[in-house]
């Protein structure tokens, strides 16, 4: 039986926008950002210490970066 959610993974055309979005206007906390040069993502989360997060990217980076 699942107890919890760790991680929920969020495919977005915009990331800019998104995190735009979720900062302002939903007042989510940004865990980490990452970027390799290839792919992008931003880990975004109610607060600091929540249990759940969300990993932002974008999908058709993310299907580049795994076929490479």
């Amino acid at each position: 039986m699942i107890s919890r959610v760790g991680q929920i993974m969020l495919y977005v055309t915009n990331q800019d926008e998104a995190m735009k979005f979720w900062t302002e206007k939903v007042g989510f906390s940004v865990i980490s950002k990452e970027d390799n040069g290839e792919m992008r993502w931003t880990e975004i989360a109610p607060t600091k210490g929540a249990e759940t997060s969300i990993i932002c990217t974008i999908r058709n980076s993310l299907l580049k970066w795994i076929r490479n």
